[in-house]
């Protein structure tokens, strides 16, 4: 008998872990907003996001033009 409850937590553990899996890998980071942001890899340009992906657009980024 202790067997068989044992056997049943580990299932119900194992099952509760993968629904946790499955919800997590569904989760989406909320989308970025289309507009200009500091470049990461050179901080004295801005660059485009189209809402959808990262474009070629770049612009002097005004904050690197005042110091």
């Amino acid at each position: 008998m202790g067997v068989l409850v044992t056997v049943i937590v580990v299932v119900v553990v194992a099952v509760g872990v993968v629904f946790a899996l499955v919800r997590a890998s569904r989760e989406k980071p909320p989308p970025i907003p289309e507009g200009w942001y500091p470049d990461l890899h050179d901080p004295s340009i801005e660059r485009f996001h189209d809402g959808a992906a990262w474009t070629d657009q770049t612009r002097p980024n005004p904050e690197e033009l005042d110091r």
